[in-house]
């Protein structure tokens, strides 16, 4: 699977006017590694999903439906931590910590990784703790 999102990042306007090109006509042009790739997909649905609309070219915007999604409430968020970090048996506990701190569910992902396979609740705060007094988290 290819991230879109950090090819737009590295070169817009090109990788927005190849997308653009495949939405109209289902023809991909690539070139990459001495080597060329020339062909054409018919059927294909393309789903997107961004941050911020504003860096997508108007002509790319006009091709895509927006939808505003609702946040999440604190059992949805808790419900999707634990499915996020199925592996680790305090992931209800990480969710609970984040949700108290804002809760983006990209920081339950990232404690999930720093967390080890023994950590408790303690480890857990701790982790929370530096990521908020270094920065990477918000305090509310």
């Amino acid at each position: 699977m290819i991230r879109y999102g950090a090819i737009i990042r590295h070169n817009p306007k090109q990788f927005q006017d190849k997308l653009l090109n495949f939405i109209e006509s289902g023809h991909i042009k690539v070139d990459q590694m001495r080597k060329q790739y020339d062909f054409r997909i018919t059927g294909a649905k393309v789903f997107a999903a961004c941050n911020e609309i504003t860096t997508l070219s108007r002509p790319l915007q006009s091709r895509f439906r927006r939808l505003y999604l609702p946040s999440y409430t604190e059992e949805q968020f808790l419900e999707v931590s634990v499915k996020v970090l199925p592996k680790l048996k305090i992931a209800h506990v990480i969710g609970k910590a984040v949700w108290d701190q804002g809760g983006d569910i990209r920081d339950v992902i990232s404690i999930g990784k720093l967390v080890r396979k023994n950590d408790g609740p303690e480890e857990v705060e701790q982790i929370l703790s530096t990521m908020i007094k270094y920065g990477e988290i918000k305090e509310h």
